[in-house]
């Protein structure tokens, strides 16, 4: 081919070129909880004259790549500065999102919360100098409108360690004289303890505080909010005392590296032992000789599962109640001693096994028979929690006998998945999406009705749940006491997207509350862009 006919060729091909249709735009959809698909991006921002407890959200428009292409204020209560908290949301990157297989650009709310300078240190206030065993590092935590735990610990240069909780300032033994009842200050052994650690850990953790320059921080930062607990770290060495007073201290500049201290505080001295238990909990009732088949036993046990009953990571209480069942923990034991017809103490344990989903401690207990010893109520009442997403569990408890049609107050098992706060809330959507099809392979209805009268479909802000719930027949015109139906009780584009095409009235509500104005509110532009196309105004 010669140079004219290769220009002309060229010439037909960028024509053509020019001449094809240009790739469709990228849908956008508001994904709800979009912050939490956040991989990098800073959530806490330093701003001079920030009074601690201000914050901005932020709606971000994110790319099909995981960048953000578009940030605008969504609120800003305490009208800050809103100028950082926009420059800080344009450098965050997510996860890449997609819908049905698909590339996305997603919409969504996220939160940026400021804070003061930190107020430094002096540096050339000079550290004391003392002996080991003459240098004390102690931490104390206070209660609050809450169920903080209230103790102190305090740790020596020689390694010794003493727990308390207890206004008690000789440093003596007094192990296992704990008090008369646990769980008393919210702490799950209380009284005074003591152990030892590592000397030469002791002494680094007494480097960090030398390193950091704890003797020059001034003495307290105390934040005007209230109901909070108190944090005091103090450190004596050479005949000096320094103690700085913490009280929600990172809202008026107290310097990170306090907060790290006090962990490091708790983290050396074991302080977990005491405070929510663990397997060490045991193995140290068990050198002080404590009877395990007694009633201060089966005591011990409920006050961790009510202790721990809310916290996110289990592997602390579960690693103490497998313990206790090696230990011999009689499981025939009323839970309550001051209740000797109540539950005992093996249904307590095994409803809470099932009811988070903890299937090794769920598995043992069956074995040994406790399982078959729960009443109707109990294994309906352990069904109806979602058992952490566990389609064993579900299978389990169903053969012993639990109604899978049961109503408690939250609703039953399939409402519970779609919680916030739930102990599914953590799993991953395919995991919830396996559990909501077992449940309904076992009899659970798709269309009871919790506390609130929504059916489970409604409120559902995960696809992968929805998706299935609709295919199994939920009805996506349902509607409680209010006229709400599931496309209003949404706030993700592509769970109303779902629901749209599963025949949901686009024209649902009444005026103040129209699909319309649901979808304008909540920032929710695929819903917006399927009303358009469908001329529904």
């Amino acid at each position: 081919m010669n140079f004219r006919k290769s220009v002309i060729v060229l010439f037909v091909l960028l024509a053509g070129a020019a001449c094809a249709p240009a790739a469709p735009p990228a849908e956008t959809f508001r994904i709800w909880n979009l912050d939490s698909q956040r991989l990098t991006g800073e959530q806490i921002l330093t701003v001079p004259g920030s009074s601690g407890y201000e914050g901005v959200t932020i709606l971000v428009t994110v790319g099909q790549d995981g960048r953000v292409i578009g940030a605008e204020i969504a609120d800003n209560l305490y009208e800050a500065n809103a100028k950082p908290a926009l420059e800080a949301a344009r450098q965050w990157t997510f996860r890449p999102q997609t819908f049905e297989g698909q590339p996305v650009q997603a919409v969504g709310l996220i939160g940026i919360k400021y804070t003061p300078p930190e107020i430094l240190p002096d540096v050339s206030i000079p550290f004391p100098e003392g002996d080991p065993e003459d240098v004390e590092i102690t931490l104390e935590r206070t209660a609050c409108f809450g169920t903080c735990p209230d103790y102190s610990v305090s740790i020596r240069g020689d390694g010794r360690v003493r727990f308390s909780t207890i206004d008690d300032p000789t440093f003596r033994i007094r192990s296992g004289q704990s008090a008369e009842d646990f769980g008393t200050n919210y702490v799950l052994w209380p009284g005074a303890h003591e152990t030892t650690v590592d000397p030469e850990e002791a002494l680094a953790l007494i480097g960090r505080f030398r390193d950091q320059h704890f003797m020059g921080l001034q003495d307290g930062f105390q934040s005007s909010v209230t109901d909070n607990p108190t944090y005091v770290l103090t450190l004596r060495a050479g005949g000096s005392e320094k103690r700085v007073v913490d009280y929600v201290g990172r809202d008026v500049g107290m310097p990170r590296f306090v907060t790290s201290l006090e962990d490091g505080v708790d983290d050396l001295a074991g302080t977990q032992i005491w405070v929510r238990g663990n397997a060490e909990t045991i193995a140290q009732l068990k050198s002080e000789g404590f009877d395990f088949g007694s009633k201060r036993a089966a005591e011990l046990v409920r006050t961790a599962i009510e202790l721990n009953r809310w916290s996110t990571d289990n592997s602390n209480v579960s690693a103490l109640l497998l313990a206790a069942l090696e230990a011999g923990l009689d499981l025939r034991m009323p839970a309550n001693a001051d209740d000797p017809y109540g539950a005992s103490i093996g249904a307590i344990l095994t409803s809470y096994a099932a009811s988070h989903g903890q299937s090794v401690l769920f598995d043992k207990l069956a074995e040994m028979g406790e399982l078959a010893r729960m009443s109707q109520q109990e294994l309906n009442d352990a069904f109806a929690t979602g058992m952490g997403c566990r389609p064993e569990i579900a299978r389990a408890l169903v053969a012993a006998g639990a109604n899978p049609e049961y109503n408690g107050f939250r609703g039953n098992a399939l409402h519970e998945l779609r919680s916030d706060s739930g102990s599914c809330s953590e799993t991953p959507a395919e995991e919830r999406a396996e559990m909501a099809s077992v449940l309904m392979e076992l009899g659970v209805p798709l269309q009871a009705r919790d506390d609130s009268g929504w059916t489970p479909l409604m409120g559902t802000n995960d696809p992968e749940l929805a998706r299935v719930l609709l295919e199994a027949g939920a009805d996506p015109n349902v509607s409680d006491d209010e006229g709400t139906t599931p496309l209003l009780s949404v706030s993700d584009d592509r769970v109303a997207i779902l629901l749209l095409r599963a025949g949901a009235d686009p024209r649902a509500g009444d005026e103040p509350s129209t699909v319309r104005k649901h979808a304008r509110e909540w920032h929710m532009p695929a819903t917006l862009a399927w009303l358009d196309a469908h001329g529904i105004r």
